[in-house]
């Protein structure tokens, strides 16, 4: 025997797994389309909630351009993390955390710009020396901006920021600034 469940409506029994009440045609079950848009509409309302304010952002880049660098093998780095590397996925992922939170300033060769709402992506080629990266660049000015976005593939840039991890085999690089 299916379940009941009175309807919300009129007060009459009907099955729990009805979408509308055969007595007087009231939707009884939210759609999946519904429940997705509501979902999405919960979703982003956290993430609007939680997401730090743009001050909070100046205030860590500022922080993180005030900071010492540190000091580490880029050579090291770059092997370890190659696409032909014989470390494991278990030893790059001990020596993500371990750069995880650390502030860098490097040389970057740049392979590809993006540009984000507040910040460019720059994706750094690997090198002989120096890992791929994956860098969110934060312009301090209209003149560093211009600078951005007239970089072509293979130019230096030298950048101030801290690892956030790793994405495919490249560095993270978060709230970094141009160092002119």
């Amino acid at each position: 025997m299916a379940k009941l469940k009175k309807c919300s409506s009129c007060g009459h029994d009907v099955a729990s797994s009805a979408k509308t009440c055969p007595n007087c045609g009231k939707k009884l079950k939210m759609g999946f389309f519904l429940q997705l848009i509501i979902f999405a509409i919960a979703l982003g309302a956290i993430a609007a909630i939680f997401a730090p304010t743009k001050e909070q952002v100046e205030a860590e880049i500022t922080s993180i351009r005030n900071s010492e660098v540190e000091s580490l093998d880029t050579s090291e780095l770059k092997e370890m993390f190659s696409m032909l590397s014989k470390n494991t996925d278990l030893q790059r992922e001990q020596k993500e955390k371990e750069l995880t939170g650390k502030i860098v300033q490097w040389r970057v060769e740049v392979y590809e710009v993006d540009k984000s709402e507040d910040y460019y992506r720059i994706q750094g080629s690997t090198t002989t020396n120096m890992p791929g990266t994956f860098v969110s660049l934060y312009p301090r000015n209209d003149s560093q901006r211009q600078k951005i976005e007239s970089l072509k593939t293979g130019d230096l840039i030298t950048i101030k920021g801290i690892i956030t991890g790793t994405t495919m085999r490249n560095i993270d690089i978060d709230k970094a600034t141009l160092i002119d």
